[in-house]
Order: C-alpha cells, then sequence, then structure tokens
C-alpha cells in the first residue's frame, strides 16, 4: 500500500514523518502559496532529501489529475491545505481523498477550529479523519480521536498536542486501509454541524463586560498566533497573552483598573463585577507581566479600552 500526501502546515509535519519512516509515502504535494507555512514545510522537506510535488491554486484540478495518475496511490492523505479540493478528482485514488480535521467534527468545521474550541470553553479538540466530500469538512468519519484541552492550554500548546495525536490517528488509518482493523464509516450528523469562520479582528478584541473566564479563555486561544488579546492602554494597543479569573468580585465599571501593585500584580474589573488578573502583556515596548505593567506607572481607576474594528473616519 502507497499513498500521497498533501500537506501546507507544520500541524501535519509529525504525521508525515511517520508515514515516511514506515515507507508508504509514494511522493509529498506542497501548495505554492498557502496561510500556514506551505513554505517551511517545503525547507524540511528539502533538508531530508525529498521534493515537493508543487500545487497552485489556478490548476489544481489537472495538477491533482497528474499527479495522482503518475503515483497511482491507494489514496491521499491531506494533512492540512487551504484550498478546497476539486470534486472530479475526489474519486480517482481507490480510497479516495482522507482529510485529517484537527479539531472535532461535525460541531467544529472550519479553518482555525482550535481558537473557537478554546475561546468557547470546550474540555477536548480531536483529530478527525474523514473521507473527503464537495463540500468542506464533510464526508463520513473514519477516525476520531479525542485531544484533551487542559486547563491552561494555549493555542499553540494544543496545537502541539494535536500533531502528535495526528500520529496516532494516522496509525489507525493506516491500519484499517490494510485491513487489519475496521474503519466505521460514520456519517456526520447534518443537524449539530456547525462551520467557524476564520477568526475576524472582531472576534480577537477583548470586550471587558465579559465574564472574567470568557476573556481569559480568549487569551489562550490567540496566544501565541495573534500575540494575545487585543485591548487598548491610553488608546495604545495592549495584547493579553495570558490571564487568571480572580475570586473577588468588585463594584467598577469594566475595565476599570481595580488593583496596580508595581512587581505584584494588575486586577482589571469585569462583568459582572468580576475581576481578572493580567499576567502577561504586549505593548510595542515588549512583554511584561501585570506587576511590571503597574511598575511603568498604570493606576488603579484607568479604564483599558477595546480597539475599533471598523475604519475610522
Amino acid at each position: 500500500m502507497r499513498v500521497a500526501v498533501i500537506i501546507s502546515s507544520l500541524l501535519g509535519w509529525p504525521l508525515l514523518q511517520d508515514l515516511l519512516a514506515q515507507d508508504v509515502v509514494a511522493s509529498v504535494a506542497v501548495p505554492v502559496t498557502g496561510r500556514e507555512g506551505s513554505e517551511q514545510v517545503r525547507e524540511l522537506l528539502t533538508q531530508q532529501g525529498l521534493t515537493a510535488h508543487p500545487l497552485t491554486r489556478a490548476g489544481l484540478t489537472t495538477e491533482l489529475t497528474e499527479w495522482i495518475t503518475t503515483t497511482q496511490p491507494t489514496a491521499v492523505l491531506v494533512l492540512t491545505f487551504p484550498w478546497r479540493v476539486p470534486a472530479a478528482v475526489l474519486a480517482l485514488p481507490p480510497q479516495g481523498f482522507l482529510n485529517f480535521h484537527f479539531a472535532a467534527l461535525p460541531g467544529y468545521r472550519g479553518p482555525e477550529p482550535t481558537f473557537w474550541q478554546l475561546r468557547n470553553g470546550e474540555p477536548a479538540g480531536a483529530v478527525t479523519v474523514h473521507r473527503m466530500a464537495a463540500d468542506f469538512d464533510t464526508g463520513p468519519v473514519l477516525v476520531a480521536l479525542p485531544v484533551p484541552i487542559r486547563p491552561h492550554d494555549t493555542h499553540g500548546l494544543h496545537r502541539g498536542q494535536l500533531a502528535l495525536a495526528g500520529v496516532q490517528a494516522g496509525r489507525q488509518l493506516l491500519a484499517g486501509l490494510r485491513g487489519t482493523a475496521t474503519l466505521p464509516e460514520q456519517p456526520q450528523d447534518e443537524a449539530v454541524a456547525r462551520y467557524w469562520p476564520r477568526p475576524t479582528l472582531a472576534d480577537l478584541c477583548v470586550r471587558w463586560a465579559e465574564p472574567a473566564e470568557a476573556i481569559a479563555r480568549l487569551a489562550r486561544a490567540a496566544n501565541p498566533w495573534n500575540r494575545g488579546a487585543l485591548a487598548t492602554l491610553r488608546g495604545q494597543l495592549l495584547r493579553v497573552l495570558s490571564a487568571t479569573p480572580r475570586p473577588e468580585t468588585v463594584a467598577a465599571p469594566p475595565g476599570t483598573v481595580v488593583l496596580a501593585a508595581p512587581g505584584q500584580a494588575l486586577l482589571v474589573a469585569c462583568g459582572d463585577g468580576q475581576v481578572l488578573q493580567l499576567d502577561v502583556v504586549a505593548l510595542d515596548e515588549g512583554y511584561f507581566s501585570g506587576g511590571q505593567l503597574a511598575g511603568l506607572g498604570v493606576q488603579p481607576g484607568e479604564v483599558l479600552g477595546t480597539p475599533p474594528t471598523t475604519p475610522s473616519g
């Protein structure tokens, strides 16, 4: 059995390395351009003496058809890919195109599910392998491997766990393709399906009237890829990378600094009188703890804001 692999992100790199070690990879294709590190993947393949087959968006149907005709894989494994695979080529390999979606399906379809799962406070993500259909992230599920989201996991930490879990999911899939294990093809339940778009600027902004826990989750969901959740301090952009809800409550408007102890802590009022401790923040001048920010002159009573999400004027 030989498989062809499409990959555009380091998220799928550990799985690709495991497949290469098993000597089941006929060819690896990488998009010429992509959102998530295609160039890094190509460079790593070159370092290993491998040549990536280039794919372009404009010529995708022809390029995939020629590639599959030449390599004759049992299946094409899609580890990450920024573009829709044309329906005309999905049935060309005997086992079709099998996509590794690094989130639970069908509830977290879309290009950036890790952000939304952390933002929404889900207890677990998943690596889900499904047979690709014409629409994004549809088609029956063959492998579903839960991956816990720990209380302090950031976007980057959870992606690291997903990448490692992808190796296990890949081994389960190969066992099924070889016929040594059963691969139940479970149709996705469209009644609970939801597509989550790529986060916008508005999705990344701190709204201080939200509960403290919701803001803390947003900070983790945006760390490190967006350098945190977005707020303002004296009109300057303030990025919140880590924050901890506190048990006490205060009678202060949301966004108000209620404690600024240099070298110790900086506490901010949130919705329903809740309090959030700012642990790690970033300004143009650098990264600081909340206590360091207090030491720079932030005073109790100052109000942190929310960046505008529409152009002014």
